[in-house]
């Protein structure tokens, strides 16, 4: 087994990071699998004589965000010569055909599970099954006093700690419109944690030097958040800047200030970092983003699975880094992605 350095640097993984995300998206089907035997939509990237087996289960991997997380996995089963099979969901609600296709790799006896749940329960059950396997949480949190109800340890969590985003998000606005401005946040699902903690994170940097006329939810949506945007800039003509938690409604609200013809005159900052983003700022429309890194969440996943097998104790916890980009570093991040730029050196968290 090789053993990963370090640290490292990301620009030789751009092209093949690039191309993986096709392949996972192109190989993950929609049909719930058959809990008695693998799920038809997985994939094995390699095989290994000497390290772990690794089930990814995630969500769907044609929105690119989740497809990501699965490219990053699989890069790094490549590089590291594991083997690891990659299972989605067909979409963000679809807990029972999530926990069906887990149900059929638990059954398959893997050594590690990396998941990223459609909701923090739907998983737990089948898990019980997994006896002394390695379980990864990446990105939304599995429920810890559910899972230790139902006897199930979650070994690390990995993701992005939502309330850092926002404040730099936050940092972001400020750089972009003066003091006393008045902005607004278009949020996502009312009652979704991550949605919550990233407008706490923003309004606790810009709270008292920017005014926060209205706050809205779009769902999730980018028609939604494009409609919200064009009403609050009629009814708030004053309004020079958006803040969104999600990069899909960044890109909505973007379409709305080209509608109302406000081009140069208001900024969005998004969450997120998708290549589209990236492009728009890159192109000079967006504003600015804080690129998200599910790629390295995929990455750092197997690499966790490496070391437990290896009988490394690993951390309760693993904050992927979040990297504001604006016009300046945008080429760069677009380069890269969804692989974070080669400018960022990024340790590997479970190295001894």
């Amino acid at each position: 087994m090789r053993k990963h350095s370090s640290r490292h640097t990301w620009a030789a993984f751009a092209t093949i990071a690039a191309a993986g995300l096709t392949l996972s998206a192109c190989s993950s089907g929609d049909s719930p699998a058959d809990s008695s035997s693998p799920p038809d939509d997985a994939t094995t990237d390699a095989t290994a004589t000497d390290g772990p087996r690794i089930a990814f289960v995630t969500k769907p991997v044609d929105n690119p965000y989740f497809g990501a997380m699965a490219t990053g996995g699989e890069d790094a089963a490549e590089e590291f010569g594991v083997e690891v099979m990659v299972a989605a969901a067909q979409n963000v609600s679809d807990d029972s055909g999530q926990a069906s296709r887990l149900t059929a790799l638990v059954a398959d006896g893997y050594d590690c599970y990396v998941l990223n749940p459609t909701s923090p329960t739907n998983l737990i059950t089948p898990l019980t099954g997994a006896e002394d396997a390695t379980v990864i949480n990446i990105d939304l949190v599995i429920d810890q006093d559910e899972a230790a109800a139902q006897g199930v340890t979650i070994d690390t969590y990995l993701g992005t700690v939502n309330e850092q985003a926002g404040a730099a998000a936050g940092d972001a606005m400020l750089d972009l419109v003066p003091d006393g401005s008045q902005v607004a946040i278009i949020g996502t699902l009312a009652q979704d944690a991550g949605n919550i903690a990233r407008q706490a994170g923003f309004n606790s940097v810009v709270d008292g030097t920017l005014d926060v006329v209205q706050t809205v939810s779009a769902d999730a949506d980018r028609v939604k958040a494009k409609n919200s945007a064009a009403a609050i800039m009629r009814a708030n003509p004053d309004v020079v800047g958006f803040f969104t938690p999600a990069g899909t409604q960044a890109m909505g609200i973007q379409e709305a200030i080209a509608q109302e013809g406000r081009e140069g005159e208001v900024v969005v900052v998004g969450i997120d970092g998708t290549e589209e983003e990236l492009a728009s700022i890159a192109d000079g429309e967006l504003a600015s983003t804080v690129e998200q890194f599910p790629y390295l969440m995929g990455y750092q996943a197997v690499q966790a699975c490496i070391a437990a097998y290896e009988g490394t104790t690993l951390p309760e916890r693993v904050d992927i880094p979040v990297h504001i980009v604006t016009e300046e570093n945008a080429a760069e991040a677009l380069e890269a992605a969804p692989a974070p730029p080669a400018s960022l050196e990024i340790a590997n968290p479970f190295d001894n």
